[in-house]
C-alpha cells in the first residue's frame, strides 16, 4: 500500500516508521523547510534552544516511554528527579501544590487542608458531578486550592472561563490528590505527586529534536520519502485513489493520514469543513527563549498564576542538561499562550528577559530565540466529543486516517501521540482502504 502523510513531526514520522516496517511505501509532506513540528531545536550563540516550549520524556506505560528513549539513544539521555515549583506568594511551593502545602504558613495549610477535606465529604454524601472545569476544581481541591492557585493559573493558560470548558481531558491529565498525602503535606511530612512524571529523561545533546533525528535515521533505506515545503491545498478522492495537491505538484496513494490540525485537513476536503457543526477550539502560544550569565535554582520548571507576569511557565533547559548552554551561563524558555486571533503584546521577549532577571535566574539576560505556534492547546469546550466524533467520521470516509494530537485534535503527551500514530499506522492493513 502507498500511504500519503501530512506532517513530518512526531506523529507523522512515527507512522511512516511503523508503516514502512510492515512494508508499506510512505511519502510524508511536509508544509515547512525543516520536520520536527513542536520539537523542533536550534543553535543560538552557543545555546541549545528547543524552540517548540519544553518536552521531556516520560511515560505511565514503559513500551511507550522505551521507543522514544531508543530513538534518543541510550548513551545520550540523562534521567532527572523532577523539581518542579509553582511561584505563589514569593515562596518557590513544590509542585504538585497540594504536595507543597508543607512549605507553607501553619494557618495556611489549615485553610487548605479544611478545604480539600469539606469537598472530599461532600462528594462522599452525593453532591451533584461537576459540569464543567472550574466545577471540578472546587470538587476536588476545595475552594482554598482552587480560588489561591488552581483557577487563577488555567484562567491564565486557557484565557477562557473555565466553566466554558468540558470535562474530556481532565482524566489522567489533573489526577485527584489523594486525601491521606494533603494530610501528610499540611502536617509538615513530604509528599510525591504525579508519580508517573516524577522521573524524566531528556537528550544530553541536541535538543528535543534528537527525537525526530532518532526517527528519520531509523527511516533511511526504507520506502519513504519526505517533501519540504509543501502547502497542501486540497485531498480529493477519484478512482480508489487519494490525492494531495498544493496547486502544482500532487502526490497520490492508496490513503492519506494527516497529523495535520483536524479543522485544516477537514478544510482541504471537498465541503469538509462545512459538513461540521461546531467550533474547533485552540490556544497559540508563544515560546521565548532567554539566557546570560547566572546561576539558577536547580528547578526543572516553574508555573506562575500571577496574572502580572506574562508567561505561564518558565522551563530551565539548562537544567535539563549542561549542554543546553555555555558554562556559567543559564537558558531558560517561557511560554505564553493566546486565544485565536488575540495578536500578544508589543516587546514581549524583552518583557520576559526582565522578568527573568528580576526573578534573580540570569544577569543581562537577553532574548535568543523567540517563536509563535498557532496551534498549541486544544480547549475542549462542551459539544467537544460529539464535534471530533463528526469529524472523524467524515476524514474516514474521504480515506483520511487521523493521527496524532492536533490530526485527532486530543490533548496528548508525546509518548501517548507517538503510540496512537504507531497504532493506526498498523491499522492500514484492516482498514484497507
Amino acid at each position: 500500500m502507498r500511504v500519503v502523510v501530512l506532517g513530518a513531526g512526531l506523529a507523522g514520522l512515527s507512522f511512516a516508521l511503523e508503516a514502512t516496517g510492515l512494508g508499506h511505501e510512505v511519502v510524508v509532506l511536509e508544509r515547512e523547510e525543516e520536520p520536527g513540528g513542536l520539537l523542533k531545536t536550534a543553535r543560538v550563540d552557543g545555546y541549545t534552544v528547543d524552540v517548540g516550549g519544553s518536552h521531556i520524556l516520560f511515560s505511565r506505560d514503559p513500551g511507550k516511554l522505551e521507543f522514544l528513549l531508543d530513538l534518543v539513544g541510550r548513551g545520550n539521555l540523562v534521567r532527572h528527579r523532577r523539581d518542579t515549583r509553582i511561584y505563589y506568594s514569593g515562596l518557590y511551593v513544590k509542585y504538585p501544590f497540594e504536595n507543597g502545602i508543607y512549605m507553607l504558613p501553619p494557618e495556611e495549610r489549615y485553610e487548605i487542608l479544611k478545604g480539600v477535606v469539606e469537598a472530599y465529604v461532600r462528594r462522599r454524601c452525593g453532591a451533584s458531578d461537576p459540569g464543567n472545569f472550574e466545577e471540578w476544581i472546587y470538587s476536588v481541591f476545595g475552594s482554598a486550592i482552587a480560588e489561591r492557585y488552581l483557577v487563577p493559573y488555567n484562567r491564565k493558560l486557557w484565557k477562557r472561563p473555565l466553566s466554558e470548558i468540558s470535562l474530556e481531558w481532565v482524566s489522567g491529565r489533573v489526577p485527584m490528590p489523594p486525601l491521606e498525602d494533603v494530610m501528610k503535606s499540611a502536617v509538615g511530612l513530604p509528599t510525591e505527586g504525579y508519580l508517573h512524571q516524577l522521573y524524566f529523561y531528556y537528550p544530553r545533546e541536541g535538543g528535543i529534536f534528537s527525537v525526530i533525528r532518532g526517527l528519520l535515521d531509523r527511516l533511511r533505506g526504507r520506502r519513504f520519502s519526505l517533501v519540504t515545503g509543501f502547502e497542501a491545498e486540497a485531498i480529493y478522492r477519484e478512482n480508489g485513489v487519494s490525492r494531495v495537491s498544493d496547486g502544482e505538484r500532487e502526490y497520490a496513494g492508496d490513503i492519506v493520514a494527516s497529523s495535520a490540525p483536524m479543522p485544516e485537513t477537514l478544510r482541504l476536503l471537498p465541503g469538509g469543513r462545512r459538513a461540521v457543526s461546531g467550533v474547533f477550539d485552540y490556544n497559540s502560544l508563544a515560546v521565548v527563549a532567554v539566557g546570560g550569565p547566572g546561576d539558577a535554582p536547580p528547578y526543572h520548571w516553574v508555573y506562575f498564576p500571577q496574572e502580572d507576569i506574562p508567561f505561564h511557565r518558565l522551563a530551565f533547559l539548562s537544567n535539563y542538561t549542561d549542554r543546553a548552554a555555555p558554562e556559567g551561563h543559564v537558558l531558560v524558555t517561557a511560554e505564553v499562550s493566546s486565544p485565536p486571533g488575540e495578536g500578544l503584546p508589543p516587546g514581549l521577549a524583552d518583557r520576559v528577559a526582565g522578568w527573568v532577571e528580576d526573578l534573580g535566574f540570569a544577569a543581562e539576560a537577553a532574548p535568543l530565540a523567540y517563536r509563535e505556534w498557532r496551534y498549541a492547546y486544544i480547549v475542549y469546550r462542551h459539544g467537544y466529543r460529539r464535534l471530533v466524533g463528526e469529524a472523524g467520521r467524515i476524514l474516514r470516509e474521504a480515506g483520511v486516517i487521523p493521527i496524532g494530537r492536533f490530526g485527532t485534535w486530543r490533548y496528548m503527551n508525546m509518548d501517548d501521540t507517538a503510540a496512537q500514530a504507531r497504532e493506526a499506522a498498523r491499522g492500514l492493513a484492516v482498514e484497507g482502504v
